[in-house]
């Protein structure tokens, strides 16, 4: 049974997905109105959405052709570079990614 999900099949797929979807997530909400986790946990928890869009991006800026490459030629690790100087010094997220995408775009006619 290696064919695709048709019919009766796709429709059970469907509604155990939006049931377990649903539950994890409003689980949180309930447990949430009842009671308050440690100051420690919520302050890490705090870090999550950074930890997972790091985690993300840092391979793709990183890695070319199957190897890392840590050269100021690299134009993706070029923009970053630059964007996050901008971002550290102004606070400006427009600023930052035009700068970004300029030092990127430049750096890939460059090449």
């Amino acid at each position: 049974m290696n064919g695709p999900i048709e019919g009766v099949a796709l429709a059970i797929v469907i509604v155990g997905l939006a049931l377990s979807t649903f539950v994890t997530r409003t689980s949180f909400l309930v447990a949430g109105a009842r009671g308050r986790l440690h100051p420690r946990i919520e302050t890490a928890l705090r870090y999550a959405p950074v930890c997972t869009l790091t985690a993300i991006i840092v391979p793709d800026v990183l890695m070319h052709s199957q190897h890392a490459d840590f050269s100021l030629l690299n134009p993706r690790l070029g923009g970053v570079l630059a964007s996050g100087l901008w971002l550290v010094f102004s606070r400006n997220i427009f600023g930052c990614l035009a700068l970004g995408m300029a030092a990127y775009s430049l750096l890939r006619l460059a090449q």
